[in-house]
């Protein structure tokens, strides 16, 4: 689509030419005629940019990732240009380089004579998913001044928006990387599997008597232990809650980026001890559901950036009968979601018990924060009375809901939202520490 449009200039000069009506209509008319022509003249006579758009393919929710548009100028003269694109209304846009751009309204270039200039600018996601950039606006000035020859080039560049981390990572202190024998004294649990032998070093105060090499010992005339490192090849499977309950807003962000964003940590980690990932995605109805497989990030990337939460109640027996046909070998089931009361997590205390028969099931539960605050809010009115009688309620059956799951032998981790990453990647690592699995 093409356009020719006005500008500053031509408007200032059919201004001047309307006095000309006081002293002969006809003579008024053929100036105006003239300016038009000249408008039409001079837009014919632009010869238009090429413009492009290099879009990142994938950004991270809650961080910036820069978009650079290409301008060429086929033109043996300058041309002046205004530049703006479609982007989704969840995106955040601030130029690159410049604070006082403004790229929905356009921003103002100056092109060299058949040379080229680039421009870009940062977004940054507000939600997950598949977000688009779309057309590009451009606007271009004739030689005359007098016309801005306007072009929308079609154009669409689709945006991975994966579960962000690094805004999660509550402790930045939090050594992520540290291999398990860095994590303090061993607290190895001696079982015929779950832990594999890694080698022997002599024995120091605090060490665990039953980790004593006899014969080794008496070969050496000194004690020598046994070093165990954590077993490979082990089976973890990521349940992931995709209903009501994951939908509630905490910290700008779905109660779902934040699971998601502890599922691409703990996959992580998991890559780097060999351990096989599977995943379920379910609500009032499985969504997803992949066997366990050696992991690949940017596949699980792609998947977890298409979990849509739903407004539904979610399903947990089918969820749990799912899994405990799909799944065979034990597994470390990481369940993410969240409990509001005791009634409401029957069903699920009850299914993650049948589960536990088989597998090593772990809860982790994100709260909201502001349940606990409104629990103990002043009351200065009547309504700030039933507000605070209200969370009360809810935190002490959610406790209750909490307490259940744990008699039932329930792994659970349960902090608040900002500490999430850091404490599933700790009770994951305490679960190959101790061979629990």
């Amino acid at each position: 689509m093409i356009r020719a449009v006005p500008s500053r200039r031509a408007l200032w000069l059919l201004a001047l030419a309307s006095p000309l009506l006081a002293v002969s209509v006809p003579v008024a008319l053929l100036a105006d005629l003239v300016i038009g022509g000249l408008i039409l003249l001079d837009a014919r006579r632009t010869r238009t940019p090429e413009v492009s758009r290099r879009a990142p393919e994938v950004a991270s929710l809650g961080t910036f990732a820069e978009a650079v548009l290409t301008l060429a100028n086929p033109a043996p003269r300058a041309v002046r240009v205004m530049l703006t694109d479609d982007i989704d209304a969840r995106f955040e846009r601030r130029g690159a380089h410049r604070g006082h751009e403004d790229w929905n309204a356009g921003v103002r270039l100056t092109l060299p004579p058949g040379g080229s200039v680039s421009r870009s600018y940062r977004i940054r996601p507000r939600a997950r998913g598949f977000l688009e950039l779309g057309d590009l606006h451009l606007r271009a000035l004739g030689p005359l001044g007098l016309a801005w020859t306007r072009v929308t080039v079609p154009a669409s560049d689709v945006v991975r928006v994966q579960p962000g981390i690094r805004d999660f990572l509550w402790d930045r202190k939090h050594s992520l990387r540290r291999p398990l024998h860095e994590m303090g004294p061993r607290r190895t649990r001696m079982r015929a599997e779950g832990t594999e032998f890694e080698s022997l070093r002599e024995y120091v105060k605090g060490d665990d008597p039953r980790t004593i090499d006899w014969k080794a010992s008496a070969r050496r005339r000194h004690f020598v232990v046994r070093n165990y490192q954590a077993e490979r090849g082990q089976h973890i499977v990521l349940a992931i809650d995709a209903g009501r309950h994951m939908r509630e807003t905490i910290l700008d962000r779905e109660r779902a980026d934040i699971a998601l964003a502890a599922c691409m940590l703990l996959a992580s980690r998991a890559q780097a001890y060999g351990d096989r990932l599977g995943v379920m995605v379910f609500d009032d109805r499985i969504r997803h559901l992949s066997a366990p497989r050696r992991v690949n990030l940017p596949r699980l990337a792609e998947t977890l950036t298409g979990v849509e939460t739903r407004l539904v109640e979610p399903n947990y027996p089918l969820a749990m009968a799912t899994l405990g046909r799909t799944f065979s070998k034990r597994s470390l089931v990481v369940l993410f979601s969240d409990v509001i009361d005791e009634t409401v997590s029957r069903a699920l205390v009850r299914s993650l018990g049948r589960v536990a028969r088989a597998h090593l099931p772990l809860a982790v539960t994100i709260g909201n924060p502001g349940l606990e605050e409104a629990a103990g809010q002043v009351v200065r009115a009547d309504g700030d009375a039933f507000r605070r009688a209200a969370a009360a309620e809810l935190a002490q059956a959610r406790a209750l809901a909490l307490q259940a799951m744990r008699r039932s032998g329930i792994l659970v981790v349960d902090v608040p939202p900002a500490q999430t990453l850091a404490a599933t990647l700790d009770k994951y690592m305490e679960v190959k520490e101790r061979g629990l699995l």
